[in-house]
């Protein structure tokens, strides 16, 4: 936080950019149907990132899908990752943007990570738009999900 002229904390500029920075990974993310989307706030707590955006998808197609889908919007940006992990398995990728980092797991291998246990003391990040749009994506029916299982 910083002090304005009239004494009020404002927020830190570089912080509500690393976190829309999560933000937009999130529903970029569910731009391609992921599940589960979590953000995590890190940075308290490690010099790791400051974000873990974790989310699954139900099949290794989609998780690179999904995982294509976010390096493309970051590079029409001008965004290139740090390193790319996983890309050829599918089951765990994960996309390093420095002060954010994104887990895309196949949901079986989500379950057996379990990465929001082992960061159970990250406070998650909450937001409207982000919340609605994963709302969507859980509501929406199975018949749709079955697109990815080819």
């Amino acid at each position: 936080m910083t002090e304005t002229n009239s004494g009020k904390a404002s927020p830190n500029p570089a912080a509500l950019a690393i976190r829309e920075k999560a933000l937009r990974c999130g529903l970029w993310a569910l731009e391609k149907k992921a599940r589960g989307m979590t953000i995590l706030h890190i940075g308290p707590l490690t010099t790791i990132a400051e974000y873990f955006v974790i989310c699954s998808g139900r099949s290794l197609r989609q998780t690179g899908s999904i995982a294509g889908h976010i390096q493309a919007r970051f590079k029409e940006n001008g965004i290139l990752p740090l390193g790319v992990e996983g890309l050829q398995e599918s089951s765990w990728i994960l996309l390093d943007y420095d002060d954010v980092v994104v887990h895309i797991f196949h949901e079986p291998t989500r379950e057996l990570f379990s990465l929001e246990k082992l960061w159970s003391d990250a406070a998650p990040l909450t937001d409207p738009a982000l919340q609605k749009e994963q709302d969507a994506v859980e509501n929406r029916g199975a018949e749709e999900d079955d697109d990815w299982e080819l």
